[in-house]
């Protein structure tokens, strides 16, 4: 048992700092897209955090295998290197009594794993895509600063003076945007108005500035050929509605509804959720062998291949998930297969290292015994 808790301490700490050092990465580059939509407007600051916040499920479930892996790699490897393996080993602890241990480990993770692939982060995209929607029919402008210039989608530039009306009605409208007209032309059109409101078009969801008492005016810059109109209102689309596809919608489902999988793309999503836990399984089964060092041997010598193999194993996960969706496989092999590959890997590994061919050779020791 002592032994036990010092392998699985060994492990564990060490995935703890390889997965945060991963989801500080990961969650830095989350930060500068979503505060990218904040700078254009799109998003509201007080939204921003709470948006990272419910990532972070499903930013843990892709790395928590990767951090499993590498874990057992660094932490068995500086086992051996250190002489500490050699010295169990020698103490009458087997390998195969070590890959047990480390299996143990593994279901603890797996269950983690399972909790947030198949309920937290379920409901964690669910209640961003719940903020999103919201945030989309909101008609006021509290994404947008007075006397500040702001970029939208679509090459639009906002400016306002001020905003009244609980920020729902902006003074001194300045809006430029480009476009192209029907002859294939570059045009930019700017607006000049005294007041203007947002509108939000329910049968479509496109959203629409409408712009009172002012002056269009078209042209190119540098070129004479401009035109001018004079409005007392005018509406300009600022965003048009886009469809969530549905293997984003499926995404926020949970887990009872997928069992009653009726399209491809549930199947496909209810077989990831699944694979993610079983992936810890089976990659434990990859980094035991690997993990062991030769005299003389640098420590990091198997680790940046090991990666490598995570990575593909990762890969073609992914890419069997959009056959799957695509139906371009049958749902009974689906990812299953990629999982039999790499199991199939780590039983040759754990072959070559000895460990499973000295496990039966003890219990064919062990019936000739009986027999006699």
């Amino acid at each position: 048992m002592i032994i036990f808790r010092y392998l699985t301490r060994e492990v564990l700490v060490t995935m703890a700092a390889v997965s945060s050092v991963l989801l500080l990465i990961i969650l830095g580059s989350r930060f500068i897209r979503l505060f990218q939509d904040v700078a254009e407007g799109s998003l509201a600051l007080e939204l921003l955090w709470t948006l990272l916040l419910l990532q972070l499920p499903y930013i843990l479930e892709l790395i928590l295998p990767l951090g499993f892996f590498i874990a057992v790699m660094l932490a068995y490897g500086r086992l051996y290197q250190e002489s500490e393996m050699g010295i169990l080993l020698a103490c009458g602890i087997s390998p195969n009594k070590i890959l047990s241990y480390t299996l143990v480990s593994a279901v603890f993770v797996a269950v983690l794993v399972s909790s947030l692939s198949l309920w937290i982060t379920p409901m964690s995209e669910a209640k961003a895509a719940s903020i999103l929607e919201e945030q989309k029919r909101r008609v006021d402008f509290s994404t947008i600063k007075p006397g500040r210039f702001q970029s939208f989608s679509g090459g639009q530039v906002v400016y306002t003076e001020a905003l009244e009306n609980q920020n729902t009605q902006m003074k001194g409208v300045f809006l430029s945007r480009q476009f192209t007209n029907s002859k294939g032309e570059n045009r930019t059109a700017v607006f000049k108005a005294e007041t203007g409101y947002q509108y939000l078009d329910e049968k479509t969801g496109s959203r629409y500035l409408v712009l009172e008492k002012g002056v269009r005016t078209e042209g190119n810059p540098g070129y004479k050929d401009v035109s001018q109109l004079s409005f007392d209102r005018y509406a300009v689309r600022l965003a048009e509605n886009k469809t969530t596809s549905a293997s984003v919608k499926v995404r926020q489902q949970s887990t009872s509804e997928l069992f009653e999988a009726k399209t491809p793309e549930q199947t496909a999503a209810l077989q990831w959720r699944f694979s993610m836990p079983l992936m810890i399984i089976v990659v434990t089964l990859i980094a035991v062998p690997l993990s062991y060092i030769r005299p003389r041997q640098g420590r990091f010598a198997k680790l940046f291949p090991a990666i490598f193999i995570h990575i593909f194993y990762l890969s073609a996960l992914i890419s069997m998930q959009g056959m799957l969706e695509k139906q371009q496989i049958s749902p009974a092999l689906g990812m299953w297969l990629i999982h039999g590959i790499f199991i199939t890997l780590g039983l040759a590994l754990l072959f070559k290292e000895g460990m499973l061919s000295r496990l039966f050779a003890k219990r064919r020791v062990k019936q000739q015994v009986n027999a006699a």
